[in-house]
């Protein structure tokens, strides 16, 4: 397990960063990230063991949290969990990304379009974070939620985040070179997903079948602004084996395309004559 104390957030710190950390406060972060739909509940001794510090410290970094209106005290226990000061941060975050706004109108025209819902994800780190959603009208809907994080190199969308990256990015993200396993097509090295981005690269999109859920199928395409780099993806799910093929690679391909270019023209992404290639 890579030392804690030289990563922020799932990215490695460079040695020289380290030096500028606040120790208090990166526990303290530490802390929050702790928690998540399978561990709502945590109570100190449980954190202090993980973070390898004092219970003292522990209680006085979780007293402060709840204070701050970041934790909460589960009632009768003298557990932690989330407090509501977490989720106003997050709306706050959503609602100053000028790609969430732009993407909602996209992303519903995608989804009246199509008949599938539609997405638009983020990286954080290893992971992406889902924070637009256009569900779809039918009884096959994504079961995703806003704020729902999926591995990165585990998705066919983390995948169209990490094509943009260079070799050394893809190291800082992915240090050890181990990669977990969801389904039979996950990479499971660094070796086999930069295998994976290579193709992914020159098409700007990927189309998956159970790639990471069984059952579920994906189109996912790059999103770009004025930097020309990648800073987010869409796609769409629909239930595999319920349309054909080559629809799939045909119209359905081309509206996710399409609103992909769509949302990089209005963050001012200019494309310079790419062409886009098959197969």
């Amino acid at each position: 397990m890579p030392d804690a104390d030289k990563f922020v957030g799932d990215t490695e710190v460079p040695e020289m960063a380290t030096k500028y950390i606040v120790p208090g406060l990166q526990r303290g972060l530490q802390i929050l990230r702790a928690f998540n739909r399978n561990r709502t509940e945590i109570g100190a001794p449980e954190i202090a063991k993980e973070l390898g510090i004092p219970r003292s410290t522990v209680f006085r970094l979780m007293q402060t949290l709840e204070f701050m209106g970041f934790l909460g005290k589960v009632k009768n226990t003298r557990d932690f969990r989330l407090g509501v000061g977490v989720l106003s941060l997050g709306f706050e975050f959503l609602a100053s990304l000028e790609v969430t706004e732009l993407a909602r109108p996209v992303l519903e025209k995608l989804r009246d379009d199509t008949g599938y819902s539609a997405h638009l994800v983020i990286r954080d780190g290893w992971d992406v974070v889902f924070v637009v959603k256009a569900a779809a009208k039918t009884t096959f809907a994504s079961s995703v939620n806003i704020g729902t994080r999926l591995p990165a190199h585990g998705t066919v969308l983390g995948r169209m985040l990490l094509a943009d990256l260079s070799e050394t990015e893809l190291k800082q993200v992915y240090p050890t070179g181990k990669l977990s396993k969801f389904s039979d097509q996950t990479p499971t090295t660094l070796a086999d997903l930069t295998k994976l981005l290579d193709n992914d690269r020159p098409r700007g999109y990927a189309i998956s079948e159970a790639y990471f859920e069984s059952g579920i199928g994906s189109i996912a395409a790059q999103v770009r602004d004025s930097s020309q780099r990648v800073i987010a993806a869409i796609n769409v799910t629909y239930q595999d084996g319920t349309i054909e093929h080559a629809d799939v690679e045909g119209k359905l391909l081309d509206r996710v395309l399409l609103a992909a270019s769509e949302l990089s023209q209005q963050l001012n992404y200019h494309p310079g004559g790419e062409v886009r290639q098959t197969g």
